[in-house]
């Protein structure tokens, strides 16, 4: 992918800013800036993990806004018909090729509370050891690499990944984190 220009803007089919202006406690008034999706309500990260293994697909997917990739989970907006099940077992399908069973559905999460009116479920989908991926489904924006990495290799993949100038996702680290250190 090739980046041509950068240009502001204030009308998006897909965005649009947005600004609160609210007083506090003390009687000031202040404003909020944040942005928030259009004809979207929420939005879906799904955890795909081998049963017998525990084994994670993981993406690694170029975004234009970073011109980076990003290492994450599969993930997509939920649109107006569907359910969050749905759209989570949609969305490993199109960016993986793989397909699983729902094993749980978190509760309402928020993904970045200060910038992005948006939430998100995480949805954990159990795969067959021996899956195999059908070819993806991708859209013209998208390009996605699919990784299998091995649980006890996490932090391994991850340092390799940046060495090679990837992003790790935030909710990626927190996850190696805490199985660290709790």
């Amino acid at each position: 992918m090739n980046i041509l220009k950068n240009v502001e803007f204030t009308e998006s089919p897909w965005i649009r800013p947005r600004r609160i202006i609210y007083e506090n406690d003390e009687g000031q008034v202040l404003n909020w800036d944040y942005i928030e999706r259009v004809n979207a309500r929420t939005s879906v990260l799904v955890m795909p993990l081998f049963k017998e293994s525990g084994d994670l697909v993981l993406v690694r997917q170029y975004r234009v806004i970073l011109d980076r990739h990003v290492i994450g989970f599969p993930a997509g907006v939920i649109s107006d018909e569907e359910d969050v099940e749905t759209c989570a077992l949609r969305e490993l399908e199109e960016e993986t090729g793989y397909t699983g069973i729902i094993v749980e559905i978190s509760p309402e999460l928020t993904l970045n509370s200060a910038l992005v009116k948006e939430t998100a479920n995480c949805v954990v989908v159990a795969l067959d050891e021996d899956a195999v991926p059908k070819d993806q489904e991708l859209e013209p924006s998208e390009k996605i690499e699919v990784c299998r990495v091995k649980k006890d290799q996490l932090r391994d993949f991850f340092e390799k990944a940046a060495v090679k100038g990837d992003i790790i996702a935030g909710g990626l680290w927190y996850m190696l984190m805490a199985k660290q250190y709790l």
